[in-house]
């Protein structure tokens, strides 16, 4: 699906795509939510790079977040995210595969709806990941694991594994862990060869 995708609570479109993850942004309008769905087969990464949003659990539970907070979802774990404010989400998927969901409550009635596949044309607007971006009030920057990786400079910043991970099966593709913890993971457990990662930090 390469194009802009209406919901009912907002949009979503692809950003970034390579063999081993995808990348959508979701913008969320105020007072909607998402589905309260599972992913049976990937693991899933939200990252909120604007506005505030709840995160809701299948026995009830309810998180906040707000910008540059993240959380990785495993595998058929239920969840649902409201938006408090209007919210910009990335949802970062491993594998990346957009079908690969299931329904159990929507205030739509899409329960037993298949998936909206419908799309429009990307606008001038939207996120486009190739190197370094700025979008939503955060920087972007691809990077191979031997730059730019400074402790000093690690505050506030989130680090997603796009390509590889580090040694021993540590941060594979689509996890999101804040660079602290990146920088003294892979002084330990390097990199595997040609591992690539993205970085986003606030730069307003």
């Amino acid at each position: 699906m390469n194009g802009l995708i209406r919901k009912p609570w907002g949009r979503e479109y692809c950003a970034y795509r390579n063999e081993q993850v995808a990348i959508w942004v979701l913008h969320i309008t105020k007072g909607e939510r998402t589905s309260l769905h599972a992913h049976p087969s990937k693991n899933t990464a939200l990252i909120v790079l604007r506005g505030t949003v709840e995160l809701e659990f299948i026995r009830g539970r309810h998180r906040v977040m707000t910008g540059l907070d993240k959380i990785n979802i495993f595998r058929g774990r239920f969840h649902r995210t409201r938006a408090v404010t209007d919210a910009v989400l990335l949802e970062v998927e491993a594998p990346g595969d957009k079908g690969d969901i299931v329904r159990l409550d929507d205030d739509y009635g899409r329960t037993a709806l298949p998936l909206e596949t419908a799309v429009e044309p990307i606008d001038a607007d939207c996120l486009h990941i190739s190197g370094h971006e700025t979008f939503a009030g955060c920087s972007m920057l691809i990077s191979m694991p031997h730059t730019g990786f400074d402790l000093h400079r690690c505050d506030g910043v989130i680090v997603v594994t796009l390509r590889g991970g580090l040694r021993d099966g540590l941060l594979p593709p689509g996890d999101a862990v804040d660079a602290v913890s990146f920088v003294r993971m892979a002084s330990k457990f390097s990199p595997l060869p040609d591992s690539q990662f993205l970085r986003i930090w606030k730069s307003e």
